[in-house]
């Protein structure tokens, strides 16, 4: 078996159901890839080897994953990328990566971390066959700044060398695996809006607290309580709007503070997080439903995954915690 760090060559075949395009012209394979990335010069370097570029991709809001392979030794220009982060992790082979003034081999081993603000270049060897995540800079750095609760004085810059052994990344590798297993079901999470915008946020988060960057101190300094009148002010908006997708940034801006001191308001005046209530009032919008006539031609399954829950074992035993019966008891008891 192959190892990539925890990522495993096996597991990442789920993204085979996505191939966006296989294609052996030149100019059709930088045309069909910068409408992914961003326009670059691209440049096949061994003599005799002919082009054969494979990619796969599976939008997840403003995040994606992909998986890339050009079939042959190939050199790639893009300058700055501007609007988006890069993590490029090799599943096999090797890529030279230059970005800004600071350069690496990118193996199974080390993984690339490219920041939009500085230059890169890279050589891609024959049979480097990677996945890259592309991480949108605008909901970044919108991220960064609500968790900081100031506007950011500059870039945020990434180290370009990740670690894929290292106790950080751990979490980045297990998160990225369990996004490219839930890519290969046909009626997954990823099928719904609520389960997408959590793992949106789940991938802004992991990069920006698993890899070292310009604010990283700031970011895991603690934060001071905030009033319970922000509090109660992210409480209503959780009520009013349960039903769509919610981010902890959206959160925190609606009740004025920033993500860290919410996290810490609620720990010290609920005990509990913003999201776990977010889930409780979700939770009781489901026993809502199943206990109302509208819900009798329904299954417990759809009622379930319409307010979020996509793993009905955890759901399930979320739900008969809370309330001391399962939800299909509820839901035989109503009809």
């Amino acid at each position: 078996m192959v190892h990539a760090g925890f990522l495993q060559v096996e597991k990442s075949h789920a993204l085979m159901s996505h191939v966006l395009f296989r294609v052996n012209d030149l100019d059709e394979a930088r045309e069909r890839v910068a409408n992914v990335f961003s326009p670059h010069d691209l440049r096949v370097l061994a003599t005799g080897e002919t082009l054969d570029t494979r990619m796969c991709h599976v939008p997840i809001g403003r995040v994606s994953l992909n998986r890339l392979d050009y079939g042959a030794t190939v050199h790639i220009d893009p300058g700055l990328t501007r609007d988006f982060f890069l993590v490029m992790m090799p599943l096999v082979g090797v890529s030279d990566v230059t970005c800004g003034k600071e350069s690496i081999r990118s193996n199974p081993r080390w993984a690339a971390v490219v920041t939009p603000t500085l230059g890169l270049r890279m050589r891609m060897q024959h049979g480097c066959d990677q996945i890259v995540v592309r991480v949108d800079r605008a909901l970044l750095e919108r991220y960064c700044a609500q968790h900081l609760g100031r506007d950011l004085g500059r870039a945020v810059e990434f180290a370009l060398d990740m670690d894929m052994k290292s106790s950080q990344a751990g979490s980045w590798c297990r998160l990225i695996e369990l996004l490219v297993s839930a890519s290969g079901q046909e009626r997954g999470m990823l099928g719904s809006p609520l389960v997408r915008a959590h793992f949106e946020q789940m991938v802004v988060d992991a990069l920006l607290f698993c890899q070292p960057n310009t604010y990283t101190e700031d970011l895991w300094r603690p934060a001071p309580p905030i009033a319970p009148h922000c509090v109660k002010r992210a409480e209503e908006y959780i009520r009013a709007h349960a039903d769509r997708p919610m981010t902890i940034v959206e959160l925190a801006e609606y009740a004025g503070a920033s993500t860290r001191a919410l996290y810490a308001g609620f720990q010290n005046f609920r005990s509990v997080s913003p999201m776990a209530f977010l889930k409780a009032v979700r939770l009781e919008r489901v026993r809502e439903e199943l206990m109302s006539g509208s819900a009798r031609r329904e299954t417990v399954t759809a009622i379930a995954m319409r307010w979020g829950f996509s793993h009905l074992g955890h759901f399930t035993a979320d739900y008969k915690r809370k309330f001391g019966e399962t939800p299909s008891q509820t839901h035989r008891r109503a009809r």
